[in-house]
Order: structure tokens, then sequence, then C-alpha cells
């Protein structure tokens, strides 16, 4: 749990985390019920990220990422991909393996 990978995007060195279990299976929750909801992406960046060595607080969100929505968007799917938990990952992986034969 303790992995960490780091990201540039924007600009910006961003450190991915692994969620513990249960956050990831509230995040799956929370993106079939409510989708690609602003609270939701906050959350996932939130606890999926820091930026550097630093936290992203719900506060500093705001401003890190005013005006930077598409950056918001890639690290968002990043974090996704790191967890495993991109809705498309199925399947893409389905089609590739299919391909491959």
């Amino acid at each position: 749990m303790s992995e960490v990978v780091i990201k540039e995007i924007g600009g910006i060195s961003f450190s991915l985390k692994l969620f513990p279990a249960m956050v990831g299976l509230n995040v799956i929750g929370r993106l079939e019920r409510e989708g690609m909801a602003g609270e939701v992406i906050r959350e996932v960046i939130v606890k999926g990220a820091s930026r550097g060595s630093v936290a992203i607080t719900e506060k500093s969100f705001d401003s890190l990422f005013a005006g930077k929505y598409k950056e918001m968007m890639e690290l968002f799917a990043e974090i996704l991909k790191y967890n495993n938990l991109f809705p498309e990952a199925e399947g893409e992986e389905g089609n590739e393996e299919g391909s491959e034969e």
C-alpha cells in the first residue's frame, strides 16, 4: 500500500498513491452512482495524489486546478488507472487480448 508513482502533468510532479481497499470500493460505488461528479473527482484526487510530497487538500484543490480542467481530468484518470479503477480498463484489456490472437 506504500507504493508511489510520480507523474508529471502540466509541468507539475504528482505522486500517485494506492488506495486502501475500502477507499477503492467506496470510489467504485460513488462512480457508479454519481458518475463524474465534481465531488467524486475532487475526492479521488485528494485521496490519490499529492503535489510532490505536499498533500492536496480540499482547500488547495481549487487553487491548484483553477482554469486547469484538462490537467485535473488527466490526473483523475491517472489515479483511476494506477488503482485499477478506470472504467474503460476492463473493456480495453479484452480488446487487446482479442487482437493478439
